[in-house]
C-alpha cells in the first residue's frame, strides 16, 4: 500500500510540474508583452505622483526609454518603491520584501560617495545587498543607462549576483526622478522586467 501511495504522488508530482513551468513562461511571455513596443509615446513624469498615476507598465517603460542617464545620485539615499505594474508585480513585491531581505522590507538604494557602488536599504535601517554602478549600455533597449550590477566581484552579491543574475538599470526622466528597471537573469533578464522608482532621501550618505 505505501508503494502505491509512493507512485500516486511520484506521477502526480510529474504532472503538476510541466503545468506549473507551462504556467511560469506564459506569465513571463504576458509580462514582457506588457513592456509595449520602442515607439509607444512616453507619458510626461515630472514627479513621483506622475508616476503613481501610470496605470500600465507599457507607460512606465516608454518613460524609462524616454529618461537619460542619472546626473546626481552619488553618495545619496533614494527611497524605492516597486509599482504595482505588470501581470508579475505580485510575484515581484513578494521576493523583493520577503526573499530579497530577507524578511525585511525593501526601502530603496544607497550609493557611495565615488557612484560606483552601493546596497540596498532596508526596514530597520539595513544596508546590504550590494551592486556595482556604472553606465552602459541596456540590455533592453541599448541605449545608455546608470546599471547597477550585483553579479561585479567585489561589490555584488553571490547568490542575487552570481547565481541568479540580478541586474537593475536606472533612468532619469526629471530631476531627482528615477525609474528603474530590475530584473534577474535566472528568470528571462531584461526583458522580463519590473518597474521601480527612486526619489531621493531627507540625507545622504555613503554605504
Amino acid at each position: 500500500m505505501a508503494r502505491f501511495w509512493f507512485s500516486c504522488a511520484f506521477a502526480a508530482m510529474f504532472g503538476v510540474l510541466p503545468a506549473a513551468a507551462a504556467t511560469l513562461a506564459l506569465l513571463v511571455a504576458t509580462n514582457v508583452a506588457q513592456n509595449g513596443n520602442s515607439s509607444r509615446a512616453p507619458p510626461a513624469v515630472r514627479t513621483l505622483d506622475d508616476v503613481f498615476q501610470l496605470g500600465r507598465k507599457a507607460d512606465f517603460v516608454a518613460a524609462w526609454r524616454a529618461g537619460s542617464v542619472p546626473a546626481n545620485y552619488q553618495g545619496k539615499d533614494f527611497d524605492g518603491y516597486l509599482l504595482s505594474l505588470g501581470i508579475l508585480a505580485p510575484m515581484t513585491a513578494f521576493i523583493t520584501n520577503n526573499l530579497f531581505g530577507p524578511f525585511a522590507i525593501w526601502r530603496g538604494k544607497s550609493f557611495a560617495k565615488s557612484g560606483a557602488a552601493g546596497r540596498n536599504r532596508f526596514g530597520g535601517g539595513s544596508k546590504k545587498r550590494g551592486f556595482a554602478a556604472r553606465v552602459a549600455a541596456s540590455q533592453l533597449d541599448h541605449q545608455p543607462a546608470l546599471v547597477l550590477d550585483y553579479s561585479d566581484p567585489e561589490h555584488g552579491d553571490v547568490l542575487w549576483g552570481q547565481i541568479l543574475f540580478m541586474r537593475d538599470e536606472l533612468r532619469e526622466v526629471a530631476p531627482g526622478v528615477l525609474l528603474g528597471l530590475g530584473s534577474m537573469g535566472a528568470t528571462g533578464g531584461m526583458p522580463n522586467c519590473a518597474p521601480f522608482v527612486l526619489v531621493p532621501s531627507a540625507e545622504a550618505s555613503e554605504p
